[in-house]
């Protein structure tokens, strides 16, 4: 196992390691995930999954050895929980950002991620054209990007392919073409 590959996470006395995490920091540095994956002996699992969905914060032990907190920016749901020879690994995800079997996000609002800022625009584009009675055209994700989607950086920590985590939000259908209107009059969009 190489540390730099895992953060440390410790919450009353328990130790599990997260190998995946997208979260909100605050000013005050602390982390409010929308996506944490954790490893590690199944009581400790348990216990720890148990004290963030009570609302309750752990500590993450970054790499360079300081402290962070970390809670849910919304209350968590399990996405995936596998036991692997012994260690489990279970994904805790805020639902309102991710789709979870039988429990809808809302739709004007997605976290983005990918191991690129271009790889990060395309799949932005993706969400809102499909939370979207609007048609939009693929070219206009730059725009789209810059003047619609409001994007905000997320602390990320993984592999390559979350890189780049944003989230992002939209305008309800009739300010969207509002904007859209307004983009090919003044020429922005064509």
């Amino acid at each position: 196992m190489n540390n730099n590959d895992y953060l440390t996470v410790r919450c009353a006395g328990f130790i599990t390691y997260c190998d995946c995490l997208i979260a909100q920091m605050n000013a005050d540095k602390k982390l409010h995930a929308v996506f944490l994956s954790l490893i590690g002996t199944p009581s400790h699992i348990k216990t720890t999954s148990a004290i963030l969905f009570q609302g309750d914060s752990c500590h993450v032990l970054n790499q360079d050895d300081s402290r962070t907190g970390l809670t849910f920016l919304v209350n968590p749901s399990t996405y995936r929980t596998r036991n692997i020879g012994g260690t489990i690994n279970k994904v805790l995800v805020s639902s309102c950002y991710f789709e979870i079997q039988g429990k809808t996000r809302p739709r004007q609002t997605a976290v983005v991620y990918g191991p690129n800022m271009p790889a990060v625009k395309e799949r932005a584009f993706l969400r809102i054209d499909a939370g979207t009675t609007i048609p939009l055209k693929p070219e206009w994700q730059g725009w789209l990007w810059d003047e619609v989607l409001q994007p905000e950086k997320l602390y990320s920590f993984g592999g390559d392919e979350i890189r780049e985590a944003y989230h992002v939000h939209w305008p309800d259908d009739d300010s969207l073409q509002e904007k859209i209107l307004e983009g090919i009059s003044f020429g922005y969009l064509t």
